[in-house]
């Protein structure tokens, strides 16, 4: 028997697990998950996403229905990450079929296709085409996806988070884009075994850069006892309280004596939905931009007689940011709106949050990993210390009114802000 992710509904979002994807085609998405098969031998389960819009729907007596096919080519990746020969060359064929002409153009709808290769354990390049039958319009991405190794007594699949679990059926909806809002999450793995066991099973989440805010790790951690075989395992994630920005989930796996024996991880993102309330008034937009911009680039903001004109170059501003060039989101922007607001919403007394001095340090390097401080007292002004070791800088603030104005002591570019 053949195991695979199940999939319940047409339109469900693509699946993520341990992989590094170069986005070729913004409107087709491929993720790829290493799974366990009915022996030792392993699975990439390749998944592609495509809207409804980018496919050319005809007339049928059962409504309206696309049909389009996917070709993997396979490639196996030597220790340098270059491509070797083709392993496997897999081809499918999809068809859709919706009832009514407005669900062909229907924005949020998509069609999710999933096909099993079996591999051996190594790191793969899998350049995928997608052709729509119809119309011959084809769409290609790269990906390059990891083969977990499943030869050892105790083994981890990849990590799936989840968009819906019916635990009836004992099937999931596997979440595909790695874009989240902050809120609890559940996510999915599957544990393998040879014999009984008693493991410990620890679940972290953490920033890419390894810290939470102020240096806390999300961790959680249980015994699990299980007999020989596959274990499914669906965990909640207490992520509410989570900021914006990239984590990753790891699972870890360890006897009960804290030998390591298997761990795997998977990357999400924490979206922000406020940037359009910054981003709709363009001259406030432009003014938030002051600690981050150069002095050639603000001039010509200024310089600018035209609304069109100042649109163009702040479009030009981040575009050259823009981490991700050619996808839809734009992390740096989004992270630099994400910082305004957080210092509007906490910082902001006599002026806005992120014309403060406590703004200002917050706009350009982000939460601090450690803050100390002291109340108002008889003999002292109330004052804060940020800590960012990350960065090797320590910034001081003394609120001289008592009313909450915390003032820098030092200047931002100051070298004696440095730590020893």
């Amino acid at each position: 028997m053949k195991y695979s992710l199940t999939l319940l509904l047409i339109a469900a979002l693509p699946l993520t697990s341990l992989l590094q994807a170069q986005t070729l085609d913004d409107e087709l998405q491929v993720r790829v998950v290493s799974i366990k098969g009915d022996t030792n031998a392993g699975h990439l389960d390749v998944y592609t996403e495509i809207p409804y819009t980018s496919l050319q729907f005809e007339t049928s007596p059962s409504g309206f229905i696309a049909r389009y096919n996917v070709e993997a080519e396979i490639s196996r990746l030597d220790s340098r990450g270059r491509p070797q020969s083709v392993t496997a060359s897999p081809i499918w064929e999809q068809t859709v079929t919706v009832q009514m002409h407005a669900n062909t153009v229907a924005e949020e709808a998509s069609d999710l296709s999933t096909h099993s290769v079996a591999l051996a354990p190594g790191r793969y390049l899998l350049s995928i085409t997608l052709t729509d039958l119809t119309s011959s319009k084809t769409f290609f991405q790269e990906i390059t996806a990891e083969q977990r190794d499943f030869s050892q007594a105790i083994a981890l699949s990849d990590v799936v988070l989840l968009a819906g679990y019916d635990p009836e059926r004992r099937s999931i909806v596997p979440r595909i884009s790695p874009d989240v809002s902050a809120g609890d999450l559940q996510a999915y793995y599957e544990v393998y075994t040879l014999n009984a066991q008693t493991l410990l099973v620890t679940q972290e989440l953490i920033q890419q850069d390894g810290t939470l805010r102020f240096g806390r790790p999300h961790r959680w951690s249980d015994t699990l006892s299980v007999g020989a075989g596959r274990h499914q395992q669906i965990t909640r994630i207490p992520a509410s309280d989570l900021e914006f920005g990239q984590y990753n989930l790891v699972v870890t796996l360890r006897s009960l004596d804290g030998g390591l024996l298997d761990r795997a991880s998977h990357t999400l993102s924490v979206r922000w939905d406020g940037i359009n309330t910054y981003l709709n008034n363009l001259e406030e937009a432009i003014e938030q931009l002051t600690y981050i911009a150069r002095n050639r680039e603000l001039r010509e903001f200024r310089r600018a007689e035209t609304q069109s004109e100042r649109k163009s170059l702040f479009d030009s501003f981040w575009k050259k940011r823009d981490p991700t060039p050619g996808t839809l989101r734009n992390e740096a922007m989004e992270e630099h709106y994400y910082r305004v607001d957080y210092a509007n919403q906490n910082f902001g007394q006599q002026i806005s949050g992120w014309q403060s001095d406590r703004g200002h340090v917050f706009i350009l390097h982000g939460h601090p990993d450690e803050v100390e401080h002291q109340t108002f007292s008889y003999n002292n002004k109330p004052w804060e210390v940020w800590y960012f070791f990350r960065i090797g800088r320590q910034y001081m603030f003394v609120d001289e009114t008592g009313f909450g104005d915390y003032e820098l002591v030092l200047p931002v570019w100051d070298e004696r802000t440095r730590l020893d």
